[in-house]
Protein backbone atom coordinates (compact mmCIF):
# COMPACT_ATOMS: atom_id res chain seq x y z
CA UNK A 1 0.00 0.00 0.00
CA UNK A 2 1.49 3.47 -0.92
CA UNK A 3 0.84 6.47 1.66
CA UNK A 4 1.99 9.87 1.91
CA UNK A 5 3.19 11.51 5.37
CA UNK A 6 0.97 14.48 6.35
CA UNK A 7 3.10 17.84 6.48
CA UNK A 8 6.04 17.14 4.34
CA UNK A 9 4.83 19.02 1.30
CA UNK A 10 6.80 21.90 -0.01
CA UNK A 11 6.44 24.32 -2.65
CA UNK A 12 9.59 24.10 -4.82
CA UNK A 13 9.71 27.52 -6.89
CA UNK A 14 12.94 26.20 -8.59
CA UNK A 15 10.73 23.67 -10.49
CA UNK A 16 7.58 25.36 -10.31
CA UNK A 17 6.03 22.41 -8.30
CA UNK A 18 4.61 21.21 -4.69
CA UNK A 19 6.74 18.21 -3.72
CA UNK A 20 5.68 15.80 -1.70
CA UNK A 21 6.84 11.81 -0.41
CA UNK A 22 5.53 8.49 -0.54
CA UNK A 23 6.33 6.56 2.22
CA UNK A 24 6.91 3.25 0.43
CA UNK A 25 10.17 2.87 -1.48
CA UNK A 26 10.46 6.64 -0.68
CA UNK A 27 9.97 8.09 -3.66
CA UNK A 28 9.37 11.91 -4.68
CA UNK A 29 6.33 12.74 -5.93
CA UNK A 30 5.53 16.75 -6.98
CA UNK A 31 2.43 18.29 -9.05
CA UNK A 32 3.38 20.90 -11.00
CA UNK A 33 2.05 24.60 -10.52
CA UNK A 34 0.18 24.15 -14.03
CA UNK A 35 -1.87 21.16 -12.72
CA UNK A 36 -2.85 22.85 -9.51
CA UNK A 37 -4.06 26.07 -11.33
CA UNK A 38 -6.01 24.09 -14.01
CA UNK A 39 -7.75 21.16 -12.13
CA UNK A 40 -7.87 23.41 -8.51
CA UNK A 41 -7.75 26.65 -8.98
CA UNK A 42 -4.74 26.85 -7.02
CA UNK A 43 -3.26 30.49 -8.58
CA UNK A 44 -2.90 32.39 -5.21
CA UNK A 45 -1.90 29.91 -2.84
CA UNK A 46 -0.99 26.24 -4.31
CA UNK A 47 -0.06 24.91 -1.00
CA UNK A 48 -3.06 25.12 0.44
CA UNK A 49 -4.79 24.39 -2.30
CA UNK A 50 -2.78 21.27 -2.61
CA UNK A 51 -3.75 20.34 0.91
CA UNK A 52 -7.28 21.12 -0.03
CA UNK A 53 -7.09 18.69 -2.52
CA UNK A 54 -5.21 15.97 -1.31
CA UNK A 55 -7.05 12.92 -1.63
CA UNK A 56 -7.48 13.41 -5.34
CA UNK A 57 -3.39 14.66 -6.00
CA UNK A 58 -2.58 11.82 -4.27
CA UNK A 59 -4.86 9.32 -5.99
CA UNK A 60 -3.25 10.40 -9.28
CA UNK A 61 0.21 9.81 -7.99
CA UNK A 62 -0.95 6.08 -6.80
CA UNK A 63 -2.35 5.55 -10.38
CA UNK A 64 1.18 6.91 -11.81
CA UNK A 65 3.30 4.95 -9.64
CA UNK A 66 1.44 1.74 -10.73
CA UNK A 67 1.50 2.55 -14.00
CA UNK A 68 5.52 2.85 -13.98
CA UNK A 69 5.27 6.48 -14.94
CA UNK A 70 8.71 7.82 -13.40
CA UNK A 71 10.76 10.82 -14.74
CA UNK A 72 14.02 9.73 -15.67
CA UNK A 73 15.27 10.62 -11.63
CA UNK A 74 12.96 8.31 -10.57
CA UNK A 75 10.11 10.42 -9.34
CA UNK A 76 6.83 11.07 -10.54
CA UNK A 77 5.45 14.59 -11.77
CA UNK A 78 1.79 15.01 -12.04
CA UNK A 79 0.86 17.21 -15.13
CA UNK A 80 -2.02 19.17 -15.95
CA UNK A 81 -2.29 16.37 -18.86
CA UNK A 82 -2.45 13.82 -16.01
CA UNK A 83 -5.98 15.14 -15.14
Amino acid sequence: MISFPLNKECEDPSRDVISFPAINNNIKCAISREAINDHFGGISDILNTFKANRSTIEAKAISLIQKGRYEPDGSILIRTADF
